[in-house]
């Protein structure tokens, strides 16, 4: 039975850069009946974004569990921006579990989703609450791509996805990775074992592969849908791995890629490293200018089969910056689709396992990605 609330809809975190991004965008497509509202630790940075949006003010700090409880109380679907995920996410998630609410966010925070999935997903499929976490362009470009190309796939095949990207840092991205290294939790973004040559020649696309910064967290979700659907749909499982890169001009700027990803995660994990990046990197609230966000894109592409011969690929083009046009264009489109209750059940899920084609289809129509067949 589904439980009276005031709001459908709740951004929390729509103070921040990407928060006010993803509130925009929820005021262009969110439909007229959509009781939505924003939220945020800053009382008078909250209201004043609620005054310019025409929408109800909550103030409800991340760590404080009375002010996140009643937020989830209150509304059917939470859209959460609010990181580090790990530090103010988790009495959020817990929340939305106890309040039968459903929730997802931009994390890509690949230990912390593990604990949810470990702490919440039986319940959550229990009581049928849908919680999607890596809801941003860490992961729906990559799940929902793979995801279409296996349902096209007549045979269990290998499976690598190849990002172009174009786009800039904003400063919570950059401070909320300085926050995972200092608490001891940063994912490694090393390529696992069985990626092989971490830079290699693609002859098909004509390009050179080089490690790709998300590659971990977004092989994992796919990794996840590829479980979840088989074992709900009943269909055949896909064992062959996902395997991801980054796709560049020539075997140079691979291997520039390669160091220069190697000397990120050094920074990183370096005290003098991340004061160097606090001192000279975009503070919190600092982001790309609007005609770099305009500008940007992600080009994705899969391939079936070998490398050398395949038996299918798909292009994938993203419009905008990656970490904050097409990222709150996915956040949003997957909290309109909750709160038109397109999900296909309850526990921690993927976009692809939880929403699959009908996300894909939102954000189609709405010209954040175009597709097209290369073989």
């Amino acid at each position: 039975m589904e439980l009276e609330r005031n709001f459908d809809l709740i951004l929390q975190g729509a103070t921040g850069f990407t928060g006010h991004l993803a509130a925009e965008e929820l005021a262009l497509h969110a439909p007229e009946s959509l009781r939505w509202a924003v939220a945020g630790r800053s009382s008078t940075r909250v209201r004043a974004l609620a005054q310019r949006f025409g929408v109800p003010a909550i103030v409800a700090d991340g760590l404080d569990r009375n002010a996140v409880g009643h937020l989830a109380a209150q509304t059917r679907v939470v859209l959460s921006c609010a990181g580090p995920f790990s530090v103010f996410g988790t009495p959020l998630v817990e929340a939305c579990v106890e309040q039968q609410t459903h929730y997802a966010d931009l994390t890509g925070e690949l230990p912390w989703i593990q604990k949810l999935i470990r702490a919440h997903h039986q319940r959550c499929v229990e009581q049928n609450t849908t919680i999607i976490p890596a809801s941003g362009f860490d992961s729906v470009p990559a799940d929902l791509g793979v995801f279409a190309m296996r349902q096209k796939l007549q045979e269990d095949l290998p499976v690598h996805g190849f990002f172009t990207i174009r786009g800039g840092l904003n400063g919570g991205t950059l401070h909320s990775g300085i926050a995972l290294a200092e608490q001891g939790i940063l994912t490694d973004a090393s390529p696992p074992p069985h990626v092989g040559p971490a830079v290699f020649k693609v002859p098909v696309l004509k390009r050179w592969a080089a490690p790709f910064l998300m590659a971990a967290v977004n092989e994992s979700v796919v990794a996840r849908s590829t479980q979840l659907i088989s074992g709900k749909d009943g269909a055949a499982p896909f064992p062959s791995p996902y395997q991801e890169h980054l796709l560049v001009r020539g075997r140079l700027r691979a291997l520039q890629m390669k160091w220069l990803l190697q000397l990120s995660n050094r920074m990183l994990t370096s005290p003098i490293g991340r004061k160097i990046l606090k001192r000279f990197g975009p503070r919190p609230g600092e982001g790309p200018s609007e005609q770099d966000i305009r500008e940007g894109f992600a080009r994705f592409i899969v391939v079936a089969g070998k490398l050398d011969a395949p038996t299918t690929m798909r292009q994938w083009n993203w419009d905008g910056d990656p970490s904050n046009r097409i990222t709150v264009r996915c956040l949003v489109q997957t909290g309109l689709a909750l709160a038109a209750g397109e999900a296909k059940g309850g526990g921690v899920l993927t976009p692809a396992s939880a929403l699959g084609d009908s996300l894909l289809q939102r954000l189609t129509a709405i010209g954040a990605v175009q597709e097209k067949d290369l073989v």
